[in-house]
């Protein structure tokens, strides 16, 4: 960030040295030209950042991009993508909970699908509710998250 504020300060203290040369300086050519030198001071001041870099910085960067392993960023992306998917779906399943008047919390264990996709595997259900509620938001968990019978757990909250 010092950086920055210090490449803002030479671009407001080049402004300003302009701003007061045009002011000084007499109607004319000479007052074209004053305009024309000082637009090129603002431009290498504003651009001052892209030449001071150097080459070999950038040689460096593009190596180390090159190196990456592509299968690690991959894995990296689908796991982000599977923990999206399980906070997403134990939050559908709370909502849903919450339509049919069951209070609850819900953890989804999320797997790589037959097409290589993630999808919510299984589900861990714990609250409070009714045969015919638990029966209802089961039946919801194997139609809507395709999380069959056999792959959810209910437990209970004991009052």
């Amino acid at each position: 960030m010092e950086w920055f504020r210090s490449w803002l300060l030479g671009v407001v203290a080049a402004a300003l040295a302009v701003a007061l040369a045009q002011a000084l300086t007499p109607e004319g050519t000479v007052k074209k030209v004053g305009k024309l030198v000082g637009g090129l001071v603002l431009l290498l001041a504003v651009a001052r950042p892209i030449l001071q870099l150097d080459p070999g910085d950038l040689a460096v960067t593009a190596s180390a991009y090159a190196a990456l392993d592509p299968q690690a960023a991959a894995q990296g992306g689908e796991d982000v993508m599977k923990t999206l998917i399980a906070q997403k779906a134990g939050a559908y399943i709370v909502d849903k909970a919450a339509q049919l008047g069951c209070v609850c919390t819900a953890a989804v264990e999320v797997e790589t699908g037959e097409a290589g996709w993630p999808v919510p595997w299984s589900a861990q259900v714990q609250g409070s509710w009714t045969a015919e509620q638990k029966n209802q938001l089961s039946k919801a968990l194997a139609q809507e998250l395709d999380i069959p019978a056999d792959r959810q757990s209910f437990k209970e909250d004991v009052e």
